[in-house]
């Protein structure tokens, strides 16, 4: 849902977490929805992406391109 340019807040409190701004009204107030982005989801489970190291160690060298996608 997130994308370049997106409105990104945090809430705190009974509904904290990081959201996307999905329409700012005429009256000012906010819609939002709950951020899901790639890097929200790493930051809120404390991951990060692999390593071409760990990802090699894991599941071997990466080969060339198949030409099948």
């Amino acid at each position: 849902m997130a994308t370049e340019g997106t409105e990104h807040v945090t809430l705190s409190g009974d509904r904290s977490g990081e959201y996307v701004v999905v329409e700012e009204r005429p009256d000012g107030s906010l819609v939002v929805a709950p951020d899901t982005s790639a890097d929200a989801i790493l930051r809120r489970q404390n991951m990060t992406p692999a390593t071409i190291e760990e990802f090699e160690a894991e599941y071997g060298p990466i080969q060339p391109p198949d030409g099948e996608g």
